[in-house]
C-alpha cells in the first residue's frame, strides 16, 4: 500500500526543482499550454481541411466524410491517444479503468460538441443539409458509447471491444445509409 501511496506521489506535478506546484501554477501552466493549442488548432484546420478534401480526390473517394472518418481522429486525438498509453502503461487497476473512462468521456464529448458545433453552423450559415447518415451515424455511436461508459466505474477488457468495433461499423452504416437506402 506504502508503494501505490508513492506511485501517486510521483504522479503529481512538479516544477524543475522537483516542487510540487502550486494551484496557481498549475492554473497558469494550463491556460498557458490551451493558449497555445487554440493557436496550433487555428493555424493548421484550414490545412488539414484541404489536405484530407485533396487526399479524398486522389483516392477517388466519393465524399471526403471517408477519408476524413479514418484520419482526422488520429490527428485530432493524439494527445488523448498518449495520456491513455501512459496510464495503461502502469497496469494497475485503476489506471486502467481511468483509460476507459477517458476513452469514453472523449468519444461522447467530442461528438456531442462537434455535432453542436456542425448544427449551429449548418443553422447560422443556411447551409444545404445532406448529412442524414453521417448525423445518424454519429448520434448511435455517442449513444452506444454513451451506455457501455455509463454501465459503471470499473471495466473489464472485453467493455472495449464494442468501442473498438463501433469504428469500422460506423463506417459501413454510413455507407449503407448513403449508398444502398439512399439517405442524403
Amino acid at each position: 500500500d506504502d508503494e501505490e501511496d508513492s506511485e501517486d506521489e510521483d504522479d503529481e506535478e512538479e516544477d524543475a526543482e522537483g516542487e510540487p506546484l502550486t494551484k496557481g501554477q498549475i492554473i497558469r501552466k494550463s491556460m498557458m499550454l490551451l493558449t497555445i493549442g487554440m493557436v496550433l488548432i487555428a493555424t493548421f484546420a484550414d490545412p488539414m481541411v484541404g489536405a484530407v478534401s485533396s487526399l479524398s480526390k486522389a483516392m477517388g473517394l466519393p465524399s471526403p466524410f471517408f477519408a476524413s472518418f479514418i484520419l482526422t481522429p488520429f490527428a485530432s486525438n493524439a494527445s488523448e491517444l498518449i495520456s491513455s498509453l501512459y496510464f495503461a502503461s502502469k497496469k494497475r487497476k485503476k489506471n486502467i479503468s481511468l483509460t476507459y473512462s477517458q476513452v469514453y468521456g472523449a468519444v461522447t464529448m467530442n461528438n456531442t460538441l462537434c455535432f453542436g458545433l456542425f448544427m449551429i453552423v449548418m443553422h447560422a450559415q443556411g447551409l444545404e443539409w445532406t448529412f442524414t447518415a453521417e448525423t445518424l451515424c454519429i448520434l448511435l455511436v455517442t449513444l452506444v458509447v454513451g451506455c457501455v461508459g455509463a454501465s459503471g466505474t470499473t471495466f473489464k477488457t472485453w467493455t472495449g471491444l464494442p468501442v473498438l468495433a463501433m469504428y469500422p461499423l460506423s463506417l459501413l452504416f454510413v455507407i449503407f445509409l448513403d449508398y444502398v437506402v439512399g439517405l442524403k
